[in-house]
C-alpha cells in the first residue's frame, strides 16, 4: 500500500475528520428534505471542513505573518534582544518541576539563543503570571532555561505583563532607564506583526526576528483534508485578526 494512501486513510480515521464525515452523514440520513435546517447543518459543515484545511489555514495565516528573517548585520544594529513568552505547561514532571514553558515558548527560546551567541546582544524575557496559580512568572522559568540549558545569560526579566499590550510597556519601562530603545524582537512568525506594532507604540524601534515560519503546504489529497494542526493554525490566525482589533480599540 503506498504511503500516501495510509497517510489518507488515518487522516479520515482521527477524530476531527471522522466527525465531519458522521455530521455529513446525519446531513444526507435525515436533514436533506428539510431545507432550513440542512442549509445551516451543511453551511457548519463546510466552514469547519474549509477551516481546518492545511491550504486554507496556511493563507489565512501568511496574512498576519508578513516579516521575513533578518541578517545577522541588521540584528547587531540593536541594542538588546526582546523575547515574549508563549505560555506555559502546569505538569511538568519530567523536569522535576511544577510548572516548565510550552512548546511555543522554548521554540522563541532556542532562537534567542542562537541570535544571542552570534550577536552578544543582552536579552530581557518577557512573562508574568497570567491565569494559574504557579509560583514562578513565566519571565523566570524563561531565564532559567535559557542559562541552564542553552548557557545563554538574561540580563532582564520582565515579569507582570499578561499580555503583549503589556509585554510592550513594561519591558520599555525597564530598558529605557537602560539606554535602550533599537531592540531585536523575537515570537512567532504568526504573532510577530501585532506584536512588532505593540512595542513600536511604546517607544522601540524594532527589528522583527519572527521564528516558526509556517510553510506553503504541497498540493495533493493531503492539502485538502482536515486536520487539527490546521484548525490551531486557523485558531491563531483568528486570534491575531481579533487581537488586532481589539488592541486598536483598547490601547
Amino acid at each position: 500500500m503506498d504511503i500516501w494512501l495510509i497517510y489518507v486513510i488515518k487522516t479520515l480515521l482521527l477524530p476531527l475528520s471522522a466527525f465531519l464525515l458522521f455530521v455529513f452523514f446525519l446531513y444526507l440520513k435525515f436533514f436533506r428534505h428539510k431545507i432550513k435546517q440542512a442549509s445551516a447543518l451543511l453551511f457548519s459543515i463546510i466552514i469547519l471542513y474549509l477551516i481546518s484545511t492545511p491550504i486554507v489555514a496556511y493563507y489565512l495565516a501568511k496574512q498576519v505573518s508578513p516579516y521575513s528573517t533578518p541578517d545577522t548585520q541588521q540584528i547587531s544594529a540593536a541594542q538588546a534582544l526582546v523575547v515574549i513568552g508563549g505560555g506555559l505547561v502546569n505538569h511538568a514532571p519530567e523536569y522535576g518541576a511544577g510548572s516548565s514553558v510550552n512548546s511555543r515558548t522554548l521554540t522563541r527560546l532556542r532562537y534567542t539563543a542562537k541570535l544571542a551567541k552570534q550577536t552578544r546582544l543582552p536579552i530581557l524575557v518577557s512573562g508574568g503570571i497570567v491565569l494559574s496559580k504557579q509560583p514562578q512568572s513565566e519571565a523566570e522559568l524563561m531565564a532559567d532555561i535559557l542559562e541552564k540549558e542553552f548557557s545563554v545569560p538574561v540580563k532582564w526579566q520582565e515579569t507582570n505583563s499578561r499580555n503583549t499590550a503589556e509585554n510592550a510597556r513594561n519591558s520599555y519601562r525597564i530598558l529605557s532607564q537602560a539606554g535602550i530603545k533599537h531592540i531585536v524582537l523575537v515570537t512567532h512568525a504568526i504573532h510577530m506583526s501585532r506584536a512588532t506594532r505593540q512595542f513600536q507604540q511604546a517607544g522601540f524601534t524594532v527589528m522583527p526576528a519572527p521564528t516558526a515560519f509556517l510553510s506553503k503546504p504541497e498540493m495533493g489529497i493531503l492539502t485538502f483534508l482536515p486536520s487539527v494542526f490546521a484548525l490551531e493554525t486557523t485558531t491563531l490566525a483568528f486570534h491575531e485578526y481579533l487581537g488586532s482589533l481589539w488592541y486598536q480599540l483598547r490601547y
